[in-house]
């Protein structure tokens, strides 16, 4: 694992345990800067290498990440200064995926075979009834709670800023990759996100009304995305926007090079609520 990729781990740990105890999660700085709260959050499989060279290698990845945990408050999160790609996200509500979203810098494959696969997986089967004063009983929705924020850094490569609020949000899959050159690879990417909903609780009229979601740009050479998603069901899934891409040969041409990337994310959400 390249030292950029600790980095981030040590962060994204670090940005969780912030959120663990009390009910504001707040994250600083970082090439992973996570402030997570809410029932079920995902930020997982991320790929935001600064330089990947591979010449007559077979690279197989594969994560599978599953979240059954619960916390509700707000969330911010700030970006920092990194010398690489950067994700700045803000997560707030019942099931957030932010996952599967590559932002490399500078990728060369020399008669390679890269195959990449990221699952991520959540499920709410809480019951929230009248009277269980548990880890569920305050609906996450409740209009006056819940907010989310997120402001970029300075990164030099792509960066990712995300702030979201809402049931059930899916950002996941993007590509914003600077320089990938393939010759005479080939590379296969796949990611499959889903979240199902089918909690049963109480509550009051006008429940569903979401705190609000932020999302302020910060300063990157390369590729940028900014997502602020607020609502009960919204999906931001699979979009493409590198900046310079070159395979040779081209894939519809006789021989082994070619690219192949595949986002999956579905959202059902048979949640029922009593008023």
């Amino acid at each position: 694992m390249k030292l950029i990729g600790k980095a981030a781990l040590l962060t994204m740990a670090a940005s969780t345990l912030l959120g663990a105890n009390g009910e504001v999660a707040h994250a600083n700085g970082g090439p992973f800067t996570t402030a997570q709260d809410g029932e079920q959050n995902l930020d997982c499989g991320n790929s935001h290498e600064l330089v990947t060279v591979n010449v007559l290698r077979t690279v197989r990845r594969e994560q599978t990440c599953t979240e059954p945990g619960s916390r509700d408050a707000d969330t911010s999160a700030v970006g920092g200064t990194v010398l690489g790609p950067q994700f700045t996200t803000s997560q707030s509500g019942k099931q957030n995926l932010n996952c599967g979203n590559s932002a490399d810098v500078l990728t060369v494959n020399v008669l390679s075979t890269v195959e990449e696969e990221t699952t991520c997986r959540i499920m709410d089967n809480s019951q929230n009834l009248h009277g269980a004063r548990g880890r569920h009983a305050r609906p996450v929705e409740e209009p006056e709670r819940g907010g989310a924020s997120a402001t970029g850094g300075t990164a030099l490569g792509p960066q990712f800023t995300t702030a979201q609020s809402g049931k059930q949000n899916l950002n996941c899959g993007n590509s914003a990759d600077v320089v990938t050159f393939n010759a005479v690879s080939t590379v296969s990417k796949r990611t499959s996100c889903q979240a199902a909903d089918h909690s049963r609780g109480l509550a009051s009229p006008g429940a569903h009304r979401k705190g609000q979601a932020t999302a302020v740009n910060g300063t990157a050479a390369g590729p940028q995305f900014t997502t602020a998603q607020n609502g009960k069901q919204n999906l931001n899934c699979g979009s493409d926007s590198d900046l310079i891409f070159l395979t040779v040969p081209e894939p519809d041409e006789p021989g082994p090079g070619g690219r192949d990337k595949s986002a999956d994310c579905h959202a059902v959400d048979n949640s029922t609520t009593w008023h």
